[in-house]
This record gives C-alpha cells, sequence and structure tokens, in this order.
C-alpha cells in the first residue's frame, strides 16, 4: 500500500497513527470502556459486513500474537475467537500498540510500517450484529498492554486551520433528507445532507453546539449511551454545557479529557419514515463520513440506493412507557 494514500489522524509526541485516505474512524461508536471513555479508536477501510485486509495504521516490531475466546455471535458467519496483536512503539519503549480483530498474518519479530497488511478482519461475539468490520487500536503501557481498562488517551491531530463555513444552512432536526449508500438486513448506510456536517481541518464529522462553539460528534445516538465530543481546543467547555444538534438538545457534558468530551443521551430517539429505529451511528473521516442507521429488526427497510427518505430526530415521549 503506498503510504500518501495515508494521513495523520494522531500525531503528538512520540504517538503516530495514520489511516487511509478513504477510511472512516471512530473514537466512541462503541458501548466498551476505553471506547466510551476516548482510550481506543476503531479503523474502518469500509464499512459494509464484509471481512476485509487490513492495512496498518502504525510501524514497529511485532511482540505478540495470541487467540483468545470470544462469545459465541448471535448472526452468520461469525466466530468465537478473537486476535491479539501487540507491536512496539519505536518512539517510546514505554508505550506499546494493542490491535484486536484481526486474524493476523504476521508473527512476533515482523518488522511493519504503516500500509503493511497485518491480516483479514473478523466478526465475533463482541460486535452487534450490525457492527461492520474494523481494526480496534490502543495505546498502552508496555506493562498492562491487555487488559480491557487503562490505556493511555491521545489527542487527534486537529490542526489551527480554520474552515470557512462550508455548511452554513440551519439545521432542522424535524426532518433531515437522507441519501441512502447501500442497505443491508442489519443496517443501513446512508449520508446526511452537507450542512449537518462541521471540519476540524482535515477531519469532518457531524456539527453539534457547545456553549456557541461548532464541535464533531462521535458515538452511536442513543444506542451506546455516551456521547463524544471533539473540540479544536483543549478544555474549552465546563462540564453541564448543553450539547446540541441544531436547536434540539441531546445531552450535557459530564466530563473532559482534552479536547474529547462525553455526555449521556437525554430521552431522544430517531424516526425512519415516522418508524423509530434504535439509532444511528457516527464516523469520522477526511470527507463527509456516512452515517450508519440501525432499525430494531433485520430487513425492516427495503430502500434503493440513492433515494431520498426522511429521518428526524426528537423528543421520547416517556409518560407512555
Amino acid at each position: 500500500m503506498i503510504k500518501s494514500e495515508f494521513y495523520e489522524i494522531v500525531n503528538i509526541d512520540d504517538i503516530c497513527v495514520s489511516i487511509q485516505n478513504t477510511s472512516h474512524f471512530s473514537i466512541g461508536t462503541s458501548p466498551y470502556y476505553a471506547h466510551q471513555h476516548g482510550l481506543a479508536m476503531d479503523i474502518y477501510q469500509n464499512l459494509t459486513i464484509d471481512n476485509y485486509e487490513v492495512f496498518s495504521p502504525i510501524s514497529g516490531k511485532i511482540l505478540k500474537v495470541k487467540t483468545l475466546a470470544a462469545p459465541k455471535p448471535k448472526f452468520l458467519d461469525g466466530i468465537d475467537k478473537d486476535y491479539l496483536i501487540l507491536i512496539n512503539n519505536p518512539s517510546n519503549s514505554e508505550l506499546l500498540w494493542k490491535l484486536m480483530h484481526v486474524k493476523p498474518d504476521v508473527k512476533p519479530g515482523d518488522q511493519i510500517s504503516v500500509g503493511d497488511s497485518l491480516g483479514k478482519t473478523i466478526r465475533n461475539g463482541y460486535f452487534a450484529s450490525w457492527s461492520s468490520p474494523h481494526l480496534h487500536l490502543e495505546i498502552r503501557p508496555i506493562n498492562d498492554a491487555v487488559r480491557a481498562r487503562g490505556g493511555k488517551s491521545f489527542s487527534l491531530a486537529i490542526g489551527k486551520k480554520k474552515m470557512l463555513n462550508e455548511f452554513s444552512e440551519e439545521i432542522n432536526t424535524n426532518q433531515i433528507p437522507i441519501e441512502i449508500h447501500s442497505i443491508y438486513p442489519e443496517m443501513i448506510l446512508a449520508s446526511l445532507p452537507k450542512h449537518f456536517y462541521h471540519n476540524l481541518f482535515p477531519i469532518y464529522g457531524v456539527k453539534i453546539i457547545v456553549n456557541n462553539v461548532e464541535c464533531l460528534l462521535d458515538g452511536g445516538i442513543p444506542h451506546y449511551k455516551i456521547g463524544t465530543v471533539i473540540f479544536q481546543q483543549k478544555n474549552i467547555s465546563n462540564n453541564l454545557s448543553p450539547v446540541y444538534i441544531g436547536s434540539q438538545k441531546i445531552g450535557n457534558l459530564h466530563e473532559m479529557s482534552g479536547q474529547l468530551g462525553f455526555f449521556k443521551f437525554e430521552n431522544i430517539k430517531f424516526l425512519l419514515n415516522d418508524k423509530e429505529i434504535r439509532g444511528i451511528s457516527l464516523y469520522l473521516a477526511n470527507f463527509l463520513p456516512l452515517i450508519k442507521l440501525i432499525p430494531y429488526n433485520k430487513n425492516e427497510f427495503s430502500f434503493k440506493p440513492k433515494s431520498i427518505q426522511n429521518l428526524r430526530l426528537v423528543a421520547k415521549d416517556i409518560s407512555s412507557k
């Protein structure tokens, strides 16, 4: 893989992570601890359900490869195994890279560079039925490499360059025309109107407002409970600051960590053509990223690619529950 096809999403001190120009990635679109606290990221070379060859986002020497037991999946073509790959960080001997969800074709002692093949993605019982294959990445202390908690926080490589107000149209969450990209039994890939996105150079994501500041939103709304806010600067907001998509409040910040903020989703729901869905999953990219719509049941919707459908974000009526 040609290295020029990659760009840096993390580059601070001795930590550098690069992904393909065509990839999506996410910090918070997962229910697991490391993602809900900004300590891990998932890299998606595509968002379909199909497995694919994975190209390394980091450089280093393979220290360990291990097969792990995983829960039995509740969907077809999944496996009950996972794979752990540990790679040294040549810039800091106290840190290493922890990778998961890839059946490796590398072995201890191999030296890899950004763009080298690592193996092929897998899907197992840790995945929801709608989860796309991906590479899970954490930065770990060398003496605490494996456990689920304890990863090192990081900052995204967001430059100081300010983008012009490319998409200044007012956001109306009561009527969101989405364009269908592709449809699967478990989920639907679609794109939002351009004015729903914001750019913190070079990264695009869904636009939210915190203290009158435009930020990026990451996470699964509301099915993964906690949303991740990405600020251009560190610690520019206070806890309990309200978070808005357009005029719809979706929560209050309860925690800050560097350029990341975290909040619990309020009682909100999405309606797709007036039918409630489980939620939407969000991603980040250096282009306008796709979103994933997740129905409650398989094959619940049938749309043609490029068709326009209506999505609504509304407050949930909890009195009827």
